[in-house]
């Protein structure tokens, strides 16, 4: 679901809020923030796609990403390799083009149905050209995993409190 339908469901569920209350654009994102990236401060693992052939040619390896971000969610307190909430990061390289996505997937459940599955909740990504470079990749995917993280503990800042 994107951002926009959720919204709007946000907006017509009456059975969110009874009809004294007044619904501010403020509580509508901080319900949309918590949709997305509310997961009590646990911990999460990692899971980084594999690499094309062009990424090869410029000495970009699935390795060095997960080292990349690794290290950002450990020094946040936020990496756990055995856990199932994960940050999913894909770097894919054609020619002298790149594109990165990061996504926080996490366990979220049809209330509708019962059904519990995982899906991506959060997503952010980028374009750009490398100049047969893979450290501007890797400086690129580090600001990324910065704006997640800052987003993350914003969200979750009770949760991280205890």
């Amino acid at each position: 679901m994107n951002k926009v339908a959720l919204l709007a469901l946000l907006v017509l569920a009456p059975a969110a809020w009874s009809q004294e209350d007044e619904i501010t654009d403020h509580d509508r994102f901080a319900l949309w923030d918590r949709f997305e990236l509310w997961d009590n401060c646990r911990p999460m693992n990692l899971l980084v796609e594999g690499l094309s052939s062009d990424a090869a040619k410029i000495n970009l390896t699935k390795q060095d990403i997960e080292i990349a971000v690794r290290s950002r969610l450990r020094a946040a307190r936020l990496y756990d390799g055995e856990t199932t909430n994960a940050l999913y990061v894909q770097v894919t390289v054609a020619k002298s083009a790149f594109f990165i996505s990061t996504q926080y997937i996490k366990r979220v459940e049809d209330t509708y149905n019962g059904l519990v599955g995982f899906s991506p909740t959060w997503r952010a990504g980028t374009i750009g050209t490398h100049r047969q470079d893979s450290s501007y990749i890797l400086s690129t995917i580090s600001p990324m995993v910065d704006r997640f993280i800052d987003e993350y503990l914003r969200v979750n800042e009770s949760g991280c409190s205890k």
